[in-house]
């Protein structure tokens, strides 16, 4: 009898002691309760088990500088447009945010003031990428409104300021991008080259029809040339950083990017500029700022060639660097698509939390797709991401989707209980 009132008293006590550890939490099992950031692991996991390729993330946290989340992030990838984030980067380190691109015209006649020109207009570019038909109007609208009646000599464009490789990239390596998706890019570009075969001449051609429009009278003809040192100039469009970042990372505009990155280059070293001057400057930038220069291969700026390379820690390191910039921060985070709202984003995570919520550059040519930017969570922390993906065949948007759902998970995380 004493032997089964023992039994039935150590059960008892085995049974409270299961309650005990189910309410507190604290049993007898070695396993820890599970964080917030533990589920947001297992979320991330279970995204990324259902996708078949190779693929690549990283997650950390700006403020507190902890990663939240990483798959192979050594592995090094195929970074497509979001190369663009690294152009807009250099661009801000090595031209300064509040850097003007512009477009002006000279000319070679020191006297002006009797309204005649004696000798010959230049009209020079310095790579600016949104140049448009309405600029070229108001520089011959600058002529008029100085009472200039008559040119005599020629209208020269001067398109020195980059090198005539004028496609890129393009048939340079074996087994890249074809060669019909490199946009011409020229030191004088007009409403971004659609349908010019020649962007300089087509705009010194509005041009001289723009001053006969206003009642200047012009003697010689337009040919190619080079502006001369001490020229006079007359009139002038300029364009801003800001405007120029939001042109090409919003669409992912290759045009804007190429460009830029030409621009980088003849600021960072000399005219002309080049892709191989601006990949210099990228290259001293980033491992400036501390990241592995074995970690990277930059070759041009808008990542159309499969020849640039990055890992995980690239734009990571990137994406803090510029956090971290209070000066500039705003400039390159509102530059960047965002999800639901505009670029190549608008259609991308609406209904969701993430609407809104993801600033990101979004990156795709054949068998790539990447996304890299900053998400906020529900505790209004700031986020940064990258997630690359190679080699998947042709179902891009399943994989796009993918992208979605690991930023649905970064805007919902929170770190409170």
């Amino acid at each position: 009898m004493l032997l089964k009132e023992n039994n039935y008293f150590i059960r008892r006590i085995a049974a409270l002691l299961v309650i005990l550890a189910f309410i507190t939490g604290t049993g007898y099992s070695s396993d820890k309760r599970k964080t917030s950031q533990d589920d947001f692991k297992e979320r991330i996991d279970n995204i990324i088990s259902t996708i078949k390729c190779d693929i690549s993330v990283k997650i950390v946290s700006n403020s507190r500088n902890d990663i939240l989340y990483e798959y192979k992030p050594e592995l090094k990838m195929i970074p497509a447009s979001i190369t663009k984030a690294v152009t807009a980067s250099t661009a801000i380190y090595v031209l300064g945010s509040g850097y003007l691109f512009k477009t002006v015209i000279y000319t070679d006649d020191i006297n002006v003031s009797d309204g005649v020109i004696n000798g010959n207009l230049y009209l020079k570019g310095f790579g600016d990428p949104d140049l448009s038909s309405y600029d070229i109007s108001n520089l011959a609208q600058q002529l008029a409104n100085k009472n200039i009646k008559q040119v005599t000599g020629n209208i020269i464009y001067d398109e020195s300021y980059f090198d005539n490789m004028y496609y890129g990239l393009a048939n340079y390596y074996k087994s890249d991008t074809k060669s019909q998706y490199w946009p011409y890019v020229s030191a004088i570009n007009l409403d971004k080259n659609k349908g010019y075969k020649n962007s300089a001449n087509s705009a010194a051609q509005f041009l001289s029809d723009k001053l006969l429009d206003n009642g200047i009278q012009l003697g010689g003809i337009i040919i190619s040339g080079t502006t001369p040192t001490a020229a006079l100039e007359l009139a002038i469009i300029q364009r801003s950083m800001y405007d120029v970042l939001c042109g090409m990372n919003k669409p992912s505009d290759n045009q804007s990017a190429l460009c830029l990155f030409k621009v980088i280059g003849a600021n960072y070293s000399s005219p002309p500029g080049t892709l191989g001057k601006g990949s210099d400057a990228a290259t001293d930038f980033l491992t400036t700022i501390g990241i592995d220069r074995n970690g990277f291969e930059f070759v041009e700026g808008s990542g159309l060639s499969r020849y640039n390379s990055v890992t995980a820690d690239v734009y990571i390191k990137l994406l803090k660097y510029m956090f971290d910039d209070e000066k500039t921060f705003d400039i390159f985070f509102n530059s960047l698509a965002i999800s639901g709202v505009d670029g190549t984003l608008k259609n991308r995570m609406s209904g969701t939390e993430a609407e809104n919520n993801i600033h990101a550059k979004t990156g795709t040519i054949n068998n790539v797709s990447t996304l890299t930017g900053y998400g906020i969570t529900r505790d209004n922390e700031l986020i940064s991401f990258y997630i690359a993906m190679n080699g998947f065949g042709d179902k891009t948007k399943f994989y796009r989707d993918k992208q979605d759902e690991i930023c649905e998970a970064i805007c919902e995380f929170s770190r409170k209980p």
